[in-house]
């Protein structure tokens, strides 16, 4: 069964632009379909429980995205002159590089190819910020005992965040895992964003980004309002039992952001950013404010699932040191989600689990003759 598939839009060299673009939504529209579904569910259901509409301060929301695509497309284009220059041989300063750089980089292809995704992708992230806001009034967080007790069974008898404390439990370490963290916001839209634009490998393409969409509508959505939990950082204040996870939040918020931080003579900030956004989530959430990127969820971990989708599509690609990058990044979010107090470790096995589970069933339904003859104009297997 063919694994990769590699299609040029011969429509677009044919007919020109419009064409080009009709068949980019052509390609596009399993990912098109389910944002627009998710979006239409997301914003019936909001009005429905008079919650935040999707298109509250869209403009704001655009803006800031514009913003990450421009930092995301400047970062690839170093990334592309570098390998242009190191491994191709031809020098930015020569005419060869720079017709490449319209021809290559910013070819017609790329542009109809990513366009429809690009325009529509906000809504996806909109609809998803509503929906976490929405998960106390459908299903009351009810499962942060129950995932701390399964954490223990299954980690037999120990609570995870202290098996982690013997590595992790120092400040330099706890400040790089915190930064780290704070990453993953840009690194996964960077990874989707050349999935986008991406013309080297369709079925690889069409794979991440519809996973991508899956995963955000089915676990980040639905398995959140049936997992509803707040997660380690809350769970004192949601359960009203005594906190397990006490000392933890103390060695993070006393002992890391009270220490002195350097690095070649330079002090540091101590400040994680980890505690300024549990800190702002949890006012949010008391307050009743609404906004992009608030809601308290912690099962499944949408932080796990995406990276995990990120190094599954980097794998694929057969390069040793990118897999070894995507690993690598996506075992510091699964650590760092637990040590950081966001997750229970078993949000983070159960988030595995659903992403691999969506990534086999996409590339099974991919493979479908028909859905590829429908997808696929031309294609070189």
């Amino acid at each position: 069964m063919p694994t990769s598939l590699d299609v040029t839009l011969a429509p677009a060299a044919r007919s020109g632009w419009l064409a080009g673009f009709a068949g980019s939504l052509r390609e596009n529209s399993p990912v098109l379909l389910m944002v627009a579904l998710y979006w239409a569910t997301s914003d019936a259901l909001s009005a429905l429980l008079g919650g935040r509409r999707t298109l509250e301060n869209v403009s704001g929301s655009y803006a800031v995205y514009v913003c990450i695509l421009i930092a995301c497309l400047a970062a690839a284009f170093v990334v592309w002159i570098l390998h242009l220059t190191l491994v191709r041989n031809i020098s930015i300063q020569t005419r060869e590089a720079w017709r490449r750089v319209f021809t290559e980089f910013l070819s017609r292809d790329r542009i109809l190819l990513s366009l429809p995704v690009v325009v529509l992708w906000p809504f996806l992230a909109l609809s998803f910020s509503v929906s976490k806001e929405l998960i106390p009034a459908i299903q009351p967080f009810y499962l942060d005992q129950p995932l701390h007790a399964l954490d223990r069974i299954v980690h037999l008898g120990n609570d995870p965040w202290m098996l982690l404390q013997p590595l992790f439990g120092h400040p330099a370490v706890t400040y790089v895992i915190d930064r780290l963290y704070a990453l993953w916001f840009f690194v996964m839209y960077f990874a989707i964003l050349l999935q986008m634009a991406s013309t080297k490998d369709r079925r690889l393409r069409a794979q991440f980004l519809l996973s991508s969409v899956l995963a955000w509508t089915t676990l980040g959505s639905l398995g959140a309002i049936m997992l509803s939990s707040a997660g380690p950082c809350y769970f004192g204040d949601v359960t009203g039992s005594p906190d397990p996870y006490a000392p933890l939040m103390s060695y993070l918020r006393d002992t890391v952001q009270g220490a002195d931080l350097s690095i070649f003579g330079y002090e540091l900030s101590s400040q994680l950013v980890a505690i300024r956004v549990q800190d702002m989530l949890w006012d949010g959430y008391q307050n009743g404010g609404g906004g992009f990127g608030n809601g308290i969820s912690a099962a499944p971990s949408m932080h796990v699932a995406s990276t995990w989708l990120v190094a599954r599509m980097l794998q694929a690609y057969g390069r040793r040191l990118l897999t070894i990058c995507g690993w690598g990044f996506f075992a510091v979010i699964l650590l760092g989600s637990v040590h950081l107090g966001w997750h229970y470790a078993i949000d983070g096995y159960i988030s595995i689990a659903g992403a691999w589970a969506i990534w086999r069933a996409v590339g099974w339904w991919l493979d479908r003759p028909k859905v590829r003859a429908f997808l696929f104009s031309v294609a070189r297997t």
